[in-house]
Order: C-alpha cells, then sequence, then structure tokens
C-alpha cells in the first residue's frame, strides 16, 4: 500500500538534543585538552633539557677541578713510588745482624759502605770455637756474600778479637 497522505516527521526528543550538544561540547573540550597537555609536554621537555644542560655544565667544570687535583695527587703518589723503589733501607742491617748474630759474640764497631754493601765488623768473643761458629753462620746465610775473616788476635783478659768483613745481597735493602 502506498500511502498519499504522508506522516508528519517525528522531532527528535529534548533529551537527544542535549545528549547531542553536551557531546559535541565534550569532544571539543578533550580536543582542546589535547592540544593544551601537548603543548605543556613541549615546554616541559624543554625545560628538561635546558636543566639536564646546565647541570652537566656544573658537574662538568667540578669535574675538571675535582680531575686536576686527583692527577697531582697521582704524580706525588708516583713520585714517592719511584723514589721508594730506589731507596735503600740500610738501617735494616742492625735487624739482621741481629738475628744472625751468636749470643756470645760482641761486635764493637761497625764500618758500613752503602754505595758496595760492604761491611766491616769488629768484634770479640770468648773462644775460637764461637769465632767459627760465628763464620759458619755468616756463610749459611744466603744474603751474606763473600765472607772473610781479616783479623784474629788474643786480646786482654784472653777473649779472641776479630774482623769480618763481607757484602749484602741488596734484597736485604728493599722495602718489604
Amino acid at each position: 500500500m502506498v500511502e498519499i497522505i504522508p506522516k508528519p516527521v517525528s522531532k527528535p526528543s529534548s533529551w537527544f538534543n542535549s545528549l547531542f550538544y553536551f557531546s559535541v561540547v565534550l569532544l571539543f573540550i578533550a580536543i582542546l585538552s589535547i592540544f593544551l597537555l601537548n603543548q605543556f609536554q613541549k615546554k616541559a621537555v624543554l625545560t628538561l633539557k635546558n636543566l639536564e644542560v646546565l647541570l652537566t655544565q656544573i658537574k662538568t667544570q667540578e669535574r675538571i677541578n675535582l680531575e686536576k687535583e686527583l692527577i697531582g695527587y697521582q704524580k706525588k703518589i708516583e713520585d714517592f713510588s719511584f723514589l721508594l723503589q730506589g731507596h735503600s733501607f740500610d738501617s735494616k742491617l742492625f735487624g739482621f745482624l741481629e738475628n744472625i748474630t751468636h749470643p756470645k759474640v760482641y761486635f764493637s764497631s761497625l764500618n758500613f759502605n752503602s754505595d758496595e754493601k760492604k761491611v766491616i765488623l769488629n768484634g770479640e768473643t770468648e773462644s775460637f770455637q764461637t769465632l767459627g761458629q760465628q763464620l759458619l753462620i755468616f756463610k749459611a746465610e744466603p744474603l751474606v756474600k763473600e765472607v772473610n775473616l781479616s783479623k784474629i788476635s788474643i786480646g786482654r783478659e784472653g777473649k779472641i778479637d776479630f774482623a769480618f768483613s763481607f757484602s749484602f745481597s741488596p734484597e736485604i735493602f728493599k722495602a718489604r
């Protein structure tokens, strides 16, 4: 059937119109918010980059000063290490002699040539047997080289006067 009389067009309800306009306004607010947030993000990123550049410049200057100071200390330590490696601790001779001296041997004088690492010891003991034991102690020590008994005599009160001359291995004088 064909209708000849047109039916009146139904008007959308006011609720539907309100919802349509509300949606348009909400869409406009969303687009505006996205635009504003994007602008805010760009400004924040730019500010952050500026702060990072400023921070690296400040750190760089502080690091440069610190590195200069550390390089100075490093040079001093290297110089001291070089000096310490080349230094001869001649005073170690006394502790070494104390450890290898026979209890009945007494040294009265010591002449030490630090360049050649040679020592001349003058002393006295009670008997030839003790003197021989001291000579064997010196010869048995690997750090003592070229042991010579250069003088033997009977002194006052029957004691034996003697003189030893020997050289040392340079290892005895190094820092440990």
